[in-house]
Formats: C-alpha cells, structure tokens, sequence
C-alpha cells in the first residue's frame, strides 16, 4: 500500500481504537514487528506523520514482548536507552626508534721508538803483518744488521658510555563522546483531554465522505503535536503550513490538503491555547 515506504524503526504503532501498541523494531519488505509480533502491510489501515495505524484493536495485538497489559487494562510501555560502556585495554601505541651510526675520524698516538744507527769511521793503525787466514783480496758486501724498534698498531673497541632506555606509565584524561539513542514514552494528557472538542468539530462540519471521526482523529493528534514542536516555536498555522504540508501530505493514502487543512488547523489552534 502507499505509504508503507515511509515506515521505520521507532515509529508508534496504533490500533484502530488509538490504541497505543508500541513502537516498530523492524522493518521488511512486507511487514513489520511490533512488541514481539508480525504485522503484514495488508493489515495496515493508514500511515501519517503521528505514527502507523492498523486494523483492529489494541486488544488484538497487546500479547508480545515489550508491552503488557495489567488487570485492571492499564498498559505499560518501556522506556528504553543506550549508555556508553568504555573499556580500557592494553595495546601498542607507538614506537620509540633508537638508531646506532658509525663515524670515522683520525687519531694520532705519540710515541717514542729507539734504533740502531751504523757509523763508519776509517782509523789509522800501526802496520803489521796479515795473520793467517785472513783473506782480504777477496770482493763481496759486508751485511750490518741495524736493530730498532717499530710501531705495531692495533685496535680495541672500548665502552666510553651508554644511553640508558627507561619507560614509564603516565595517565591521560580523555573524553569519550559517542551518539546514543533514548526511547521515551510521553502519555500527552492535554491532547487526551482535547479529543472530545475535536470530535465534537469533527461532527460540526458535517463531512459527506462517510468518514468516521477515527479516520480523521490522526489529523488533528498531527496538528496538536506539530504546534509544540520546537521546529515550529514561535510561528503561526500560516507561517508553518507549507512545511507541515510537504511532511504530512506525502504520508496520505486518500484526502487532499485542502482536505485535511481544517482538521490539522483545529489541533494546532488547540494545542496553542492549552
């Protein structure tokens, strides 16, 4: 039917006698469930701005979770909240890196080395005769080793410091902030007290359509609460009306505007002067 496109999650669900029978919990191509049961498109009488109204009475569909009724008929309905829950756990925020490099650079190390030097000298000495064996016409090179000290150069790696590596716990406040839906349940006892004057011009304006006054109290609960919202503070019907048509005409399945005008007015004057 027209208008089941326009249902969703958390609309208040009606029975034909007014009856508040909770709110919806989901939503499927051809159906949906309120308080723990199925209802099909088929048995939805009409669809408005206030809510989705269907075919018989509240009694019939009072059984399910979520809503119940007493002994003496009093029907209690849920309030339903979300809270946060934070939770703190361990985890591994980041990393402290700690790079070693290796640099060259040039040293020099005095020290003192002794050696040998070779002097020659030619002396002159009183002659005497050659003694035996001595064989001095014979040519070649005479060798004097030459003794010293050299430096022998050697590398030691030395600890000269370290870089000490602490961790620490520290404590930081933060402020968790997150969407959380809140079901209230508002029983509006002015519009209760105002029902009976507009069924009263309801039954003055002496429609022709066959109408019932059942089929035409949504109009005037519409018009009644839209006059409290805030969107509309501190405006009058005339001001609100092209708004108030464009989000609760497109939810009609019969009347016109014009049709419904009257009956959306009666219940914003109404409200206004509660």
């Amino acid at each position: 039917m027209s208008g089941f496109e326009n249902i969703h999650d958390g609309m208040m669900v009606y029975g034909a006698d007014n009856q508040p029978l909770g709110t919806i919990e989901d939503v499927t191509r051809d159906r949906f469930r309120v308080n723990g049961r199925d209802v099909s498109r088929d048995n939805i009488a009409r669809v408005t701005a206030d809510g989705v109204y269907v075919r018989g009475t509240g009694s019939d569909y009072m059984q399910g979770a979520g809503t119940t009724m007493r002994d003496r008929g009093e029907m209690t309905v849920p309030k339903v909240e979300e809270r946060l829950d934070v939770e703190k756990r361990e985890g591994e925020l980041g990393t402290v890196d700690i790079r070693r490099h290796v640099t060259e650079e040039q040293q020099s190390v005095p020290v003192d080395l002794r050696r040998e030097e070779v002097h020659v000298e030619e002396r002159d000495v009183a002659e005497r005769p050659l003694r035996a064996g001595e064989d001095v016409f014979q040519e070649g090179t005479i060798r004097v080793p030459v003794r010293g000290e050299e430096a022998a150069v050697s590398k030691e790696a030395v600890v000269t410091g370290e870089v000490a590596v602490t961790k620490e716990q520290t404590t930081e406040h933060q402020e968790i902030r997150d969407t959380v839906r809140r079901q209230d349940v508002d029983v509006d006892e002015n519009y209760r007290r105002a029902q009976s004057g507009f069924q009263e011009h309801f039954n003055r304006r002496g429609r022709k359509d066959q109408r019932t006054f059942d089929q035409a109290e949504p109009n005037y609960r519409y018009g009644y609460t839209a006059a409290q919202n805030n969107r509309y503070a501190g405006q009058e019907f005339d001001q609100a009306e092209p708004a108030l048509r464009q989000e609760y005409q497109g939810a009609q399945t019969g009347d016109s505007w014009e049709q419904l005008r009257e009956e959306i007015r009666e219940g914003w004057n109404r409200s206004r002067q509660s």
